[in-house]
C-alpha cells in the first residue's frame, strides 16, 4: 500500500493533523516506520526509538488517537 507520507504529515503541529495521523496508524493506513519516519521529517526532536514506542503505543490501542491529539505537541 502506497501511501504519500506529504499528505499526512505537514508539519503544522495542530491538535486536528495529530489527530489524522494516530487515526491513519491506527487504522493501519500507515505503519510505525512511517510514523516515525514522518515525525522525524516535521522536524521532532524525540530519539526514533522513542517515536517508535509512541506508534506502538497507538496501533495497540494503549493511547487512543484522542489523547495523543491532546498532548499539544
Amino acid at each position: 500500500m502506497a501511501t504519500n507520507l506529504k499528505k499526512i504529515f505537514k508539519g503544522t503541529e495542530t491538535k486536528r493533523e495529530e489527530m489524522t495521523e494516530a487515526k491513519d496508524l491506527k487504522k493501519g493506513k500507515i505503519n510505525e516506520k512511517q510514523y516515525v519516519k514522518g515525525e522525524k521529517g516535521e522536524g521532532e526532536k524525540a530519539s526514533s526509538k522513542t517515536l517508535m514506542s509512541e506508534a506502538k503505543r497507538i496501533k495497540s490501542g494503549k493511547e487512543s488517537p484522542a489523547a495523543y491529539a491532546k498532548k499539544g505537541k
